[in-house]
């Protein structure tokens, strides 16, 4: 029969029946302003991530990315374009088996933009890293989108 490895939060391969994935779309957000991409920790691993998350049923990626990042960063960025897709097989805390499809998209700081990043309460604080320092073993996940986003901004 054959499987697919589904991974866990540490990397950890479990074959799964391809019969019992659940597709789910999620986005995130790479918002890089003065050489430096705002990131969030993840809760459980500790590893960088960009603001996101797995969208809700006939939630449109793009508003979603926005909401998203409004929520960690207290400001709604301008969205640029779409820098990286790729396919996860992930495995949750309860055993549930998912092929993810993760969009990236390029954010932006609003002209009119007042707030600062870190006006706002949130039980997640995002941090400014700066691009040099980032490594692809520091990272949940966005690290190829991050690269991307580089190339776009020419850093």
């Amino acid at each position: 029969m054959k499987t697919i490895d589904c991974y866990d939060l540490q990397g950890n391969p479990t074959p799964v029946s391809p019969d019992n994935l659940l597709f789910r779309p999620a986005v995130y957000g790479i918002f890089i302003e003065n050489q430096q991409v705002l990131l969030i920790k993840h809760p459980i691993t500790g590893l960088w991530q960009p603001p996101g998350g797995i969208l809700k049923a006939n939630e449109p990626p793009r508003q979603a990315v926005r909401h998203f990042f409004r929520d960690v960063a207290g400001m709604t960025p301008d969205l640029g374009p779409l820098l990286h897709v790729e396919d996860a097989y992930r495995i949750d805390e309860q055993g549930q088996a998912w092929h993810l499809t993760i969009m990236y998209y390029a954010l932006e700081r609003p002209q009119a933009t007042v707030a600062t990043l870190t006006e706002i309460e949130s039980a997640v604080q995002p941090d400014w890293v700066p691009l040099s320092e980032c490594r692809r073993e520091q990272f949940q996940l966005g690290y190829e989108a991050i690269e991307a986003g580089k190339l776009r901004t020419q850093i």
